[in-house]
């Protein structure tokens, strides 16, 4: 019987040598797998959710947040204006030729400030010449530096109503109300009483806060924590210097806005789990720059420079845009130091910029 007994050494060795091709491969199939696992995106995406930035580490998020915006479609909304209506002779209420300038620039939401030392009537001409060009209206109510925001409010909400219709109207609760020393709590306390009835009143009414002179974290964080009902939108202001402040300065503190707006979504993530649009209510490169005695703006070197204000002017709505804002203002289209818009009716440096950034972001015209 010996040559059955190596037939049977034959059969066990080609069985252990078929075991052993299955083990190696195997261990080839498990070896690829974890390979795959460890460097493919999702890990990659993983460890960088571990690094989400906060409050104290900004500047740090600023370039991934630049490279994960930046193919958004960008906002129409964010080709806006704030109207100074400082009194009943504003250009934008007077002049025909001003409104359609604003349209050929592509003036897509326009800021009404509500003054109390002036009457209900020209806020209502101005949302009223708003509508007459196709812009959407945001409306500044008075809030709680008002003697009676809720009648007030309420007075202004009924009048736009009356204009727009069930149309969307942004409403903000106030203007940099910190900037004139209102603490966030109180602030918040008068978002939480007067705002759900002025919800009610409201046709089709989208009601923003804090409205703040400056980004600011902690105001922010408090606000969030605290509202209800919960904002439609948030909002705060962005200057980049002072007109006493060189060029190269306000230039360069455009970057800012970008950690500003990464560190308001890890703030509205970490406090209502979602994040909100944001709006910029105003923007320009000089909040302190005005309008002198002798009708010229401060001699800056910076306001009356061509190379600069197109400049700025280009990188402020292109970092806007790259970031996701949803709407921003620029600060203002007529009537004050840096407008859009001068006097004789005739486009300045920076409404040129605005007017040709509109262009190349929206070649077909936008929406």
């Amino acid at each position: 019987m010996r040559p059955q007994t190596e037939q049977g050494e034959i059969r066990k060795r080609r069985l252990a040598l078929a075991l052993m091709v299955v083990a190696a491969a195997l261990l080839i199939v498990l070896a690829g797998y974890a390979a795959i696992t460890y460097l493919s995106p999702r890990s990659s995406i993983a460890q960088k959710q571990q690094q989400t930035p906060t409050s104290a580490t900004r500047v740090s998020g600023t370039a991934d947040a630049r490279a994960t915006t930046s193919t958004q479609v960008p906002s129409p909304l964010l080709f806006g204006t704030n109207l100074g209506l400082f009194n009943a002779n504003d250009q934008f209420l007077t002049s025909d030729t001003t409104r359609q300038m604003m349209q050929q620039m592509h003036v897509r939401i326009i800021r009404i400030p509500v003054r109390d030392n002036l009457p209900l009537s020209l806020t209502i001409q101005a949302a009223q010449d708003a509508k007459s060009i196709g812009a959407v209206p945001l409306i500044v109510l008075e809030g709680m530096r008002s003697p009676q925001p809720l009648q007030a409010d309420s007075q202004i909400v009924q009048a736009m109503n009356g204009i727009f219709g069930n149309s969307v109207v942004y409403y903000e609760f106030g203007n940099e109300d910190d900037w004139n020393g209102l603490p966030i709590d109180r602030y918040t306390a008068g978002w939480n009483q007067i705002i759900p009835q002025l919800k009610k009143l409201a046709l089709n009414g989208k009601f923003v806060g804090p409205v703040s002179y400056q980004y600011s974290h902690d105001n922010l964080t408090a606000f969030l924590q605290g509202a209800n009902p919960r904002p439609d939108a948030i909002s705060w202001h962005e200057y980049t210097c002072s007109y006493k402040d060189p060029a190269d300065q306000c230039l360069a503190n455009i970057d800012k806005w970008t950690t500003h707006i990464v560190d308001a979504r890890t703030v509205m993530l970490s406090t209502i789990g979602t994040t909100l649009p944001i709006m910029i209510t105003e923007w320009n490169y000089a909040a302190d720059q005005s309008v002198q005695n002798n009708g010229q703006p401060y001699a800056d070197n910076k306001y009356n420079n061509a190379a600069f204000m197109t400049q700025w002017t280009t990188r402020a709505l292109q970092t806007l845009a790259a970031n996701g804002v949803f709407a921003s203002m620029q600060y203002t289209v007529t009537n004050t130091a840096l407008p859009l818009i001068t006097y004789q009716d005739q486009m300045t440096t920076q409404g040129q910029a605005f007017q040709e950034e509109y262009q190349k972001m929206f070649p077909t015209g936008g929406n």
